[in-house]
C-alpha cells in the first residue's frame, strides 16, 4: 500500500467518525476546569505501527490528575480496538517493518488534520490555547496551534 493510498483509507474512516468526535469534544470542552492553561488533542499511535489510533482532549495545568478527571466521560474522541477480525473502527492493518513510509507519520498527520478540521468546523469560543500533538513526537505537522 502506497502511503497515499493509506491516507486515503484512515481519512474514510475518520470521516465516518467525525460527528461522534465533534459531540465529545463540545462536551469535553464544557467541563474544562477553569484552572487549566491548556487544551491539547493529542494523537496517539501505537509503537509497532500497525496502525492503532487513539485521539484524546488532554489538558495541561496545576495536578493534571484532577484536570483530566474532570473531563474524561467525553475525553476520547476516537480509539482504534483490535478484535479477533481485525480493527474496529476499520483503520487499515500495516506492517510498518514492510512500508516504504513511516506509518507512523503519516498516521499522526493524517488525524492531526482530521481533528483540526473538526475544531474548525465547530470555532468553539474559549480563553484556553489549544494545540494538536502528539506526546510521543510522531508527525510532521504537528504541533498545530488552533487558538
Amino acid at each position: 500500500m502506497t502511503c497515499d493510498e493509506y491516507i486515503k483509507e484512515v481519512s474514510a474512516v475518520l470521516e465516518a467518525h467525525r460527528q461522534h468526535a465533534a459531540t465529545e469534544l463540545v462536551a469535553a470542552l464544557a467541563l474544562v476546569p477553569p484552572n487549566a492553561k491548556r487544551i491539547t488533542l493529542n494523537i496517539f499511535v501505537d509503537q509497532d505501527g500497525e496502525g492503532l489510533l487513539d485521539v484524546r482532549v488532554g489538558l495541561d495545568g496545576p495536578d493534571l490528575y484532577v484536570l483530566g478527571k474532570a473531563m474524561e466521560s467525553h475525553a476520547q474522541l476516537f480509539e482504534t480496538r483490535m478484535t479477533e477480525e481485525g480493527f474496529t473502527p476499520p483503520l487499515p492493518l500495516m506492517d510498518a517493518s514492510g512500508e516504504e513510509f513511516s506509518v507512523h507519520d503519516a498516521l499522526t498527520d493524517c488525524a492531526a488534520s482530521w481533528v483540526a478540521s473538526i475544531w474548525r468546523q465547530l470555532s468553539p469560543s474559549i480563553g484556553w490555547p489549544v494545540v494538536v500533538q502528539s506526546p510521543e513526537g510522531y508527525g510532521t505537522t504537528v504541533p498545530i496551534k488552533l487558538n
